[in-house]
């Protein structure tokens, strides 16, 4: 990212001002250089600091063929939490022997295939272990499962990303042995290979203490399991380590966070004479946000004396919902007017009907006008994963630029994109 010789923003040596200006509709692009770079850093500090391990991108996160592709060419694997998922990494030819599926509903659907391609599964509830043992039977076929263990931790993050608590929709509870119950009932199945446990304790998380207790507990739950003989094999940490969006958001270093995870683990296991088992991660928005940036036009602007000066983009909650579901903060620049300095407190306002479709609540920025083109930073992670069709507007495309050059891995769509579904029944003809 940097600033040419016309004053304007460059991402991947792109000029985004151009971008802005030749798209009806926002542009999602992605810094493909970045994207790779964060990979590697996970990926070369788990070989520096414990070489029997698997770095996964957490697909949930952003995902599409392309984006398969940089993963697969980093050589990491995939998480999926969905049918739809899984089906785009196999699309793409993604080895499915480096990919874990998620999930706290799994399909019968979603269950055969992950089965059928030789996907690793992480178990959530009792009904997922009934339910994958009938299919294996059904299939004569074994497959590899995790249990997903809730620690009972709570992370400093917002309460509806944090997933570790006990009133937590997600996995087994250590409470009363009802974990225990369920690594026991998956390990005398014949056709599920109990293969360790996995715990998420949320995400956007920039603490580590909730990650160290909750190591703690997991390997007093797997040193119970190992005076019973059963094997803890595998150890996923899950992910959750935060991105940058506003100066005031300080993450930890990849490296230094890998390095504390692993030395908390190798504690805990040497001390519980626990086996060091092979360590699984799940990054996603760590990996993919700070790669991703928004490319907006400026349409009309309302003064409201005494109160707020709003700007209005050709986006919005459409394209970015975060703002309205959490109350999530962004940074911003006037992409054509990097020479200035920010000068004027203004509101960034979406297009849709809706009052609540504020993108970003008094920003400086430099001398807004009509026909500007604002740059919103750190949208790689849960913006076009989440992008909806609200009032109808079209879903943006997604940019991958590198080196000057600018792919759609994601085309963008258009008013016949928003009707190709639509059905109108004989009589109403």
């Amino acid at each position: 990212m940097r600033i040419n010789d016309k004053n304007h923003l460059e991402i991947g040596g792109v000029d985004v001002v151009e971008v802005g200006r030749e798209n009806e509709y926002p542009v999602y692009v992605i810094d493909e250089d970045f994207l790779r770079e964060k990979i590697r850093e996970y990926r070369e500090a788990f070989k520096k600091y414990y070489p029997n391990s698997m770095v996964h991108y957490a697909s949930k996160a952003f995902m599409n063929s392309a984006m398969c592709k940089i993963v697969n060419s980093e050589d990491i694997g995939l998480d999926v939490v969905s049918g739809g998922e899984l089906f785009t990494a196999i699309n793409a030819n993604f080895p499915t022997e480096k990919i874990v599926m998620h999930g706290n509903n799994k399909s019968k659907r979603e269950i055969l295939m992950a089965i059928e391609n030789s996907v690793t599964i992480v178990i959530d509830n009792f009904y997922e272990i009934d339910l994958i043992d009938s299919i294996t039977k059904e299939l004569n076929k074994k497959v590899n499962v995790l249990l997903r263990i809730k620690p009972g931790i709570a992370a400093e993050t917002h309460h509806y990303v944090n997933t570790g608590h006990e009133d937590s929709k997600f996995g087994f509870i250590i409470k009363e042995g009802i974990a225990e119950k369920a690594v026991k009932k998956v390990v005398a199945s014949e056709n599920m290979i109990f293969r360790g446990l996995h715990m998420h304790i949320g995400s956007q998380i920039f603490k580590t203490n909730g990650y160290e207790k909750s190591i703690e507990i997991m390997t007093d739950l797997m040193k119970r399991l190992k005076d019973e003989n059963i094997e803890v094999n595998e150890f996923d940490l899950g992910g959750g380590l935060g991105a940058i969006y506003i100066k005031e958001d300080k993450p930890m270093a990849i490296d230094n966070f890998i390095k504390l995870l692993i030395d908390k683990v190798i504690l805990e296991f040497n001390k519980k004479g626990l086996s060091l088992p092979m360590l699984r991660v799940e990054p996603g928005r760590s990996i993919i946000a700070e790669a991703g940036t928004t490319i907006y036009r400026v349409g009309s602007i309302t003064e409201v004396p005494g109160i707020r000066k709003y700007i209005a983009i050709n986006g919005g909650m459409g394209d970015n919902i975060r703002p309205a579901l959490y109350d999530s903060k962004y940074s911003a620049v006037i992409a054509n007017k990097m020479d200035i300095e920010p000068n004027e407190l203004v509101t960034v306002a979406g297009k849709c009907c809706e009052t609540g479709d504020i993108l970003i609540k008094d920003i400086m920025l430099q001398n807004p006008e009509s026909e500007d083109i604002l740059a919103v930073f750190t949208t790689g992670a849960y913006n076009y994963s989440m992008a909806n069709h609200y009032n109808r507007l079209p879903i943006p495309g997604v940019l991958l630029v590198k080196d000057g050059k600018k792919d759609w891995i994601v085309k963008p769509e258009n008013y016949e994109d928003i009707i190709k579904n639509d059905i109108i029944p004989d009589r109403l003809k």
